[in-house]
């Protein structure tokens, strides 16, 4: 068995495979390609897909291949910037939860009339992610095949470094529970749930509009939530893994081969310092506006659970970062990853956690005529600035630029401010 390096994608990054077995030879056959099943890269080690279970996230580090397996990775040849990235990403992370649609993947195969309903199959689901920034892989993206994107102008092959499993790595890992699976499980719950009160719910985003539009299924909603697990996923990877969120528990960890994993782990914890868990704000940010519009048991159910989320991954990326300062710092400068304030990415962020911040900054920008001015008041000179409490004080804000008087009345607020630099 062998799987593909966590450092071998990127987000965006398309990998296609071509499976053994009768399934994929099918599809493979009736298509004239040499691929049969499309996913996505959505964040270090892990991808986004559609298959008979409907659109799942999963991780690189448990997803097998045989041996004789082949296994392409593609990129575009023109990379698009981080912001737009994200935008195809959170598409991507937005479809989590729909319905496969095998009827009209046939319809690939054997023609017929092109239905284009909200189910998705593999490669409808990677080419409408690109789609939804302007990108057109295929000439029709409700309606591809895996071997479409691969021949794909706009794409170009990447070198993938492999990996092979040992025996005992596979069997240890078959016997530890599967955190991957529980969450599909779970998800699954809660949106047959929905669809028993709606049958036209396909994702987390549909069933937001159910909560809102029908109050009274609200309690019921939320019973299904709590009952279900939901709320709790997040509890298995704290208690499997306590070192990542406790400086002194990872201090503890000096072994020389432990110190290598380690130093991996971390380098590649701080490449996503701030888009990593960026959802996380973005979903906080967004059950909090919900909730202020039309009071809902369920919303203050979710907003309890992303600021859990939301602090947790702070807490995960703060202790890579302090790791690696002291231990590796040259991998922190060279690694940690860094969002200038008022670039396109800052805004992309800022303007879905923190909006009025981001049009205060566009308002100063704009009276100024500079980015180099202060985010708060428009003053000049300035240093930018990271938020060492920002689950805290500004979830998901990745930096500031601010003026001295601002710097001081923000610290006197609780904000702990940090150069960025």
């Amino acid at each position: 068995m062998k799987r593909i390096t966590i450092e071998s994608l990127r987000p965006g990054d398309i990998i296609l495979t071509a499976r053994p077995g009768k399934g994929s030879k099918f599809i493979r056959g009736m298509t004239g390609g040499l691929v049969s099943h499309a996913m996505i890269c959505v964040e270090q080690g892990s991808f986004i897909d559609s298959t008979m279970d409907g659109v799942q996230a999963r991780n690189v580090q448990r997803e097998f291949f045989e041996n004789d397996e082949n296994v392409f990775a593609f990129r575009l040849k023109t990379p698009l910037p981080d912001h737009l990235v994200s935008q195809v990403v959170d598409y991507a992370r937005s479809q989590i939860g729909t319905r496969y649609s095998l009827a009209e993947a046939v319809v690939l195969v054997t023609g017929g009339p092109r239905l284009r309903t909200k189910r998705l199959f593999c490669s409808r689901l990677v080419a409408r992610a690109y789609q939804s920034v302007g990108i057109h892989l295929v000439p029709d993206q409700d309606y591809c095949s895996p071997e479409d994107l691969r021949i794909s102008p706009l794409l170009v092959e990447l070198e993938l470094q492999i990996e092979t499993i040992a025996q005992d790595e596979i069997e240890a890992m078959a016997r530890r529970p599967n955190p991957i699976a529980m969450t599909h499980t779970v998800q699954n719950q809660v949106l047959d749930f929905a669809r028993s009160l709606d049958a036209s719910v396909e994702t987390f985003q549909d069933l937001d509009q159910v909560i809102n539009d029908h109050p009274e299924w609200d309690s019921r909603i939320a019973d299904v939530l709590q009952r279900s697990g939901y709320l709790d996923l997040w509890r298995y990877e704290l208690e499997t893994h306590p070192w990542r969120y406790d400086h002194a528990t990872m201090a503890t960890m000096t072994g020389l081969e432990i110190q290598q994993e380690l130093r991996l782990y971390c380098v590649d914890t701080v490449k996503e310092a701030y888009s990593g868990g960026i959802r996380f704000a973005v979903n906080l940010a967004h059950y909090n506006q919900r909730h202020l519009a039309s009071p809902r048991r369920s919303w203050q159910l979710l907003i309890g659970l992303y600021e859990t989320l939301v602090r947790n991954d702070h807490s995960r990326r703060e202790v890579a970062r302090s790791w690696l300062a002291k231990t590796y710092p040259a991998d922190l400068k060279l690694h940690m990853e860094r969002i200038e304030p008022h670039s396109e990415m800052w805004f992309a962020i800022v303007d879905r956690v923190e909006p009025r911040l981001g049009a205060l900054a566009r308002i100063v920008i704009a009276n100024e005529k500079s980015k180099m001015v202060c985010s708060s008041c428009g003053d000049e000179p300035t240093t930018d600035y990271r938020i060492a409490n920002a689950a805290e004080a500004m979830p998901g804000v990745p930096s500031l630029r601010l003026c001295n008087d601002c710097v001081n009345i923000r610290r006197g607020f609780g904000e702990r401010l940090e150069p960025l630099s």
